[in-house]
């Protein structure tokens, strides 16, 4: 049983909020690793077989998120769009896409889901199995993911049927379809959706896809630099006098002298990195660290900001806080 049509939920429901440090905008698209989340995931969607995907969120999220992905012709899929909120529920999504999923079977994902685990693999074992429901859960980790949704759902057409003749909407698909007779179960996969945590969740979700780099190094973009561990290097960036401990990634036009990068640290395009330190963090495109006094760490800094050193007298510390914003010093 062959899956080769998505549906995308690219609505995050109640944490659908902005961070304070995220772009404007749909968070499914807050870079990591320096691509958007989406991104990674119609990677892994094509990487697994799928065709055809209809990216699933609300009217204004919907624009910005078609302009920024097209019509898939970046990663060999055919998307398209469609309303939906989260507060729907997944009966609801199966419904609008009901014409687009037609009489096939369909895997249901949630848009950030960031997994380790190939989808292939499951889709394999789903049609090995001929089951009518597999669902791709989180292990449950106290207060931290217990209420998380499943990252994805594998459903055959039977149970797509099933499902949509529920009454109500389906909160557990399993159950409901081994209620009405069809053959479903779970698997546990290691995976995280960081568009449902907090700014931890991203740190996350970072870490996760940079372990997974391999190191291009461009050397016309180095001058007296050390490279150790996988990292990778924009042809366009330029790093002076320099440490850079992967896993890493320095994005186009960077700049950086005199600077640390640690492990776990994406450094975006046009970030100007200055006599500073900086590990297990994201810093957003147009960002500048000039001559920051401490190693910045596990921290996410966001497009345009600034943090820099001055060396006026008297001495003291001048910020912009943001709403939500948290400052630590140690």
């Amino acid at each position: 049983m062959e899956i080769a049509r998505a549906l995308i939920l690219a609505e995050a429901g109640d944490n659908d909020c902005s961070w304070a440090t995220a772009l404007a905008g749909p968070t499914h698209l807050f870079p990591i690793a320096n691509r958007p989340i989406l991104f990674h995931n119609l990677e892994a969607l094509r990487s697994a077989g799928i065709l055809e995907a209809t990216i699933l969120s609300g009217p204004a999220t919907a624009r910005a998120l078609e302009r920024a992905a097209g019509d898939g012709r970046e990663w060999g899929l055919t998307l398209r769009y469609a309303d939906w909120t989260a507060a729907g529920g997944l009966g609801s999504a199966l419904a609008v896409a009901r014409d687009f999923v037609a009489d096939e079977p369909v895997l249901v994902q949630q848009g950030d889901a960031l997994l380790r685990d190939r989808l292939r693999s499951h889709i394999a074992a789903f049609a090995r199995e001929r089951l009518d429901a597999l669902a791709l859960r989180l292990p449950t980790v106290p207060r931290v993911r217990a209420t998380l949704p499943a990252p994805g759902y594998l459903l055959s057409r039977r149970a797509v049927s099933m499902l949509l003749s529920e009454a109500r909407d389906p909160s557990n698909p399993v159950a409901d379809v081994r209620a009405m007779g069809g053959t479903a179960r779970e698997e546990i996969i290691d995976g995280c959706l960081p568009c449902h945590g907090d700014q931890g969740s991203l740190l996350e979700g970072n870490r996760r896809l940079l372990e997974g780099i391999e190191t291009d190094v461009h050397e016309d973009s180095l001058d007296d630099c050390t490279i150790q561990g996988p990292v990778i290097v924009a042809k366009s960036a330029r790093v002076r006098r320099s440490l850079i401990r992967g896993p890493a990634i320095i994005g186009p036009r960077a700049e950086l002298s005199d600077a640390y990068v640690g492990p776990y640290t994406s450094i975006g395009s046009d970030v100007i990195v200055e006599g500073s330190q900086v590990e297990h963090s994201i810093v957003l495109p147009g960002a500048e660290l000039r001559f920051v006094g401490a190693r910045l760490e596990s921290s996410v800094i966001g497009r345009g900001a600034r943090v820099v050193r001055g060396f006026e007298m008297p001495g003291a510390l001048r910020m912009m806080i943001g709403e939500e914003a948290e400052v630590v010093f140690t």
